[in-house]
């Protein structure tokens, strides 16, 4: 009996992962669909650039032609008039004079009939379009952008939840619009590869290629306090009401840009929140609150002793398979993981823990806690012991307010409390 359980609890866990992998390769696949769609979007715009630009020539060409047309015609005019102005008025009198009246008469005349006989003399000008029919025919014939296959194990596997990560190198990337300082309290990696940042001074999110450039920049209006993926490039975003109320604005990342979906008014602030399964788990100074997107209900599921004045909670996670929420402690310096009915299931400190504030659970379970001080931990996935110090104190940048970890890459994200940049750190 011992063996057969053993043997199924190995087989769950196969099974976790395989939904982890699901998850982690869905986004991916996700990604890349969203991406040829740009492309294609792209390359229809420059069709349309192009055509668009060849019609302007064309009209433009045509148009300087009849000009030039109705300046000679009016130059012939007005030489045929002088001509008879002349000669009404008796001008041209005496042999010498009237051969010479009658030489350019006639060259007025051949270079009127001239005129008449070169130039176009229909009113019917028009410019036409006939579109190449072969680029319907071909879209009309597919019925999706890709081939779609499943496989399995035949890719490469992602690291264990518990994998310890070895850093390779971090490199500095400027996130500012000439000379403002920016404050990135949440980041998001979309399926598509490009990174999502929440810019708490500029009141702002700030879309970055996978070459960490700004390619997108929006102005929410209000202050964001949180952000956190929720699905088919779509991000939550706590934007400060006053001193007591935020409101959750869902707003989904296009290639034309920003697009606004649904929002929610909370009676409570948010200092973070996380997402799984249509559930949202917000983070107010003492209490952790679940809100359920397909009812209106909303749970409350850890509260602190207001007793304690420096005793809040200031970051939070979920594990990918809800079963584990983590909250840090900033005055208290520890991390705290609870299960889904809010009941404590261990507290940690280490430390080097000075101050955290900021918490990431890959998709792949890896935690990850970014402290004020400088330092990046990675914590075991259940939230019991440190794996390793991926950056120490002993950084010259503090003030760490977000991390992300993307699992495509191998990089983790890191957004600080002030500054001109983000940190890009390669792990492994």
């Amino acid at each position: 009996m011992t063996e057969l359980r053993n043997a199924l609890n190995k087989v769950s866990d196969i099974k976790q992962k395989q939904l982890s992998n699901l998850e982690i390769s869905g986004e991916k696949v996700l990604g890349q669909i969203q991406t040829i769609r740009r492309d294609v979007n792209k390359a229809f715009d420059d069709l349309e650039a192009h055509t668009v630009a060849e019609l302007d020539k064309m009209k433009s060409s045509k148009e300087r032609q009849v000009h030039a047309d109705v300046r000679t015609i009016r130059d012939t005019m007005d030489h045929v008039q002088k001509m008879l102005d002349d000669i009404n008025e008796g001008k041209h009198k005496g042999e010498s004079s009237a051969f010479i009246s009658f030489k350019k008469g006639e060259e007025i005349l051949t270079q009127g009939q001239s005129i008449l006989q070169t130039m176009e003399m229909t009113t019917e000008v028009q410019l036409a379009f006939q579109p190449y029919i072969g680029i319907l025919d071909y879209l009309a014939a597919l019925t999706k952008l890709g081939e779609l296959s499943c496989t399995s194990g035949s890719s490469p596997a992602l690291p264990g939840p518990d994998h310890t990560f070895v850093k390779e190198n971090e490199t500095q990337y400027n996130t500012c619009h000439g000379k403002e300082e920016t404050s990135i309290y949440a980041i998001c990696v979309l399926p598509n590869g490009q990174t999502l940042l929440a810019d708490k001074w500029n009141c702002s999110l700030k879309l970055l290629n996978d070459k960490f450039t700004i390619i997108s920049s929006h102005n929410l209006g209000k202050t964001p306090s949180s952000m956190c993926y929720v699905g088919n490039s779509e991000v939550a975003v706590a934007l400060i009401d006053d001193n007591s109320k935020c409101t959750i604005q869902y707003i989904r990342v296009t290639d034309g840009g920003f697009e606004y979906t649904e929002a929610r008014q909370l009676d409570h602030v948010c200092s973070s929140m996380a997402w799984h399964d249509d559930r949202l788990f917000v983070l107010s100074s003492n209490t952790l609150y679940l809100y359920s997107t397909r009812k209106s209900e909303v749970i409350v599921l850890h509260k602190l002793n207001n007793s304690d004045t420096y005793n809040y909670m200031k970051r939070c996670a979920v594990s990918p398979d809800g079963t584990r929420i983590f909250i840090s402690h900033a005055h208290h310096r520890t991390l705290t993981t609870l299960n889904l009915d809010g009941t404590v299931l261990h507290t940690f400190t280490d430390p080097e823990m000075q101050v955290p504030s900021a918490i990431h659970v890959s998709p792949a379970g890896h935690v990850f806690v970014g402290c004020l001080n400088g330092t990046v931990l990675q914590v075991s996935s259940d939230g019991t012991l440190k794996l390793t110090t991926i950056t120490g104190s002993e950084r010259t940048r503090r003030g760490i307010r977000s991390l992300c970890y993307n699992t495509n890459t191998g990089n983790l994200v890191v957004g600080f409390q002030d500054g001109k940049d983000i940190t890009v750190i390669k792990i492994k």
